[in-house]
């Protein structure tokens, strides 16, 4: 069986410059971790914006949108 990626959006928080591994994720809950199922994932920017303001999540430097590829088993962690 193929394993497929999905692209959705999530909540980064840490530096644009360094996405590699050790990268930190806004969860579900509006904590930080460093486990990729465990990220809220959007599926439009708009989606993560609301969320964030929800959990009055700050942009910055340090924590912003972007798009992140996710394997079918880390969609359904």
């Amino acid at each position: 069986m193929a394993n497929t990626r999905q692209t959705r959006f999530v909540i980064f928080a840490g530096s644009q410059q360094y996405v590699a591994p050790g990268t930190c994720y806004i969860a579900q809950d509006g904590t930080t971790t460093m486990i990729r199922p465990k990220a809220a994932r959007f599926y439009s920017f708009a989606e993560a914006k609301e969320f964030a303001k929800e959990k009055h999540i700050t942009f910055n430097a340090q924590t912003y949108i972007g798009l992140e590829d996710f394997t079918d088993v880390e969609m359904q962690g």
